[in-house]
């Protein structure tokens, strides 16, 4: 089973404010770092669509892509309650299938740890780099090394969300010679007068830093900016649990 199919429903039910905060955070990138503002946005692993959304609302031209159609179909749900104009496609993120079509990429969440392998990371930067104009911008987060390694085993069984309707569980594990953490998810969700459980495996892989430039690098792109902090624009650090990074597609 592919994931996200059960998840998708306890996913919008409380993930939604990590994709709020990238896309209140975008006009001070744009600003920042001197990108033109506006124009055609490609989201990938645009999940339940909370940021693809609130760009549009920004002016954006948007098309969000993801592999789960169960998050798309809650994604379009999201743009249509908010009266906005948004494309999604169901899509791997290593078979994009755009060309010189978007001026902005984007992908959140730490979507990309999950690909598992770097030929798979360098498929995924290889396609967003056709995606985008010459001189396209790049902007996505990731989770460190020691932010799989160290700061998610802290708290290797956890109360994710408790709330009359949902219970959800997340229990981690760590495998150093592989550099994959896992997390299992237990879910239950109330429906009428029952109880729905639901569960699945999510893994993630931890790329050091040198991998991910040198994969960037060789699909077509320069690195503007690697970030520990996105809001203060703070260089990434050798504890920063999570990265940011700014791409530009060579022209």
């Amino acid at each position: 089973m592919s994931l996200y199919q059960q998840f998708a429903k306890v996913y919008a039910s409380g993930y939604r404010g990590y994709s709020q905060n990238m896309a209140e955070l975008l006009p001070a990138v744009i600003t920042h770092y001197h990108l033109a503002p506006g124009g055609r946005l490609l989201d990938i692993a645009c999940g339940e669509g909370s940021f693809a959304v609130a760009a549009a609302q920004q002016g954006w031209q948007v098309v969000g892509v993801d592999q789960s159609c169960d998050m798309l179909d809650l994604a379009r749900a999201h743009a249509l309650e908010a009266g906005v104009s948004a494309e999604f496609s169901c899509m791997d993120m290593r078979e994009l299938d755009f060309s010189g079509q978007f001026d902005l990429a984007t992908c959140w969440y730490d979507s990309l740890n999950y690909l598992l392998t770097a030929e798979d990371l360098g498929k995924a930067f290889q396609g967003v780099a056709r995606a985008l104009k010459p001189g396209g911008h790049f902007l996505f987060d990731m989770n460190t090394v020691y932010g799989l390694a160290v700061s998610w085993p802290r708290q290797p069984s956890a109360v994710r969300q408790d709330t009359p309707d949902l219970m959800e569980i997340h229990q981690t594990r760590y495998d150093h010679e592989a550099q994959i953490a896992s997390v299992r998810i237990v879910a239950f969700l109330r429906k009428g007068e029952q109880w729905e459980r639901m569960e699945e495996v999510h893994q993630e892989k931890a790329y050091p830093v040198s991998t991910v430039q040198a994969l960037l690098e060789a699909a077509g792109f320069e690195v503007a900016a690697t970030l520990g902090n996105l809001r203060e624009f703070i260089p990434l650090q050798l504890d920063s649990p999570r990265m940011w990074w700014l791409a530009r597609k060579i022209a």
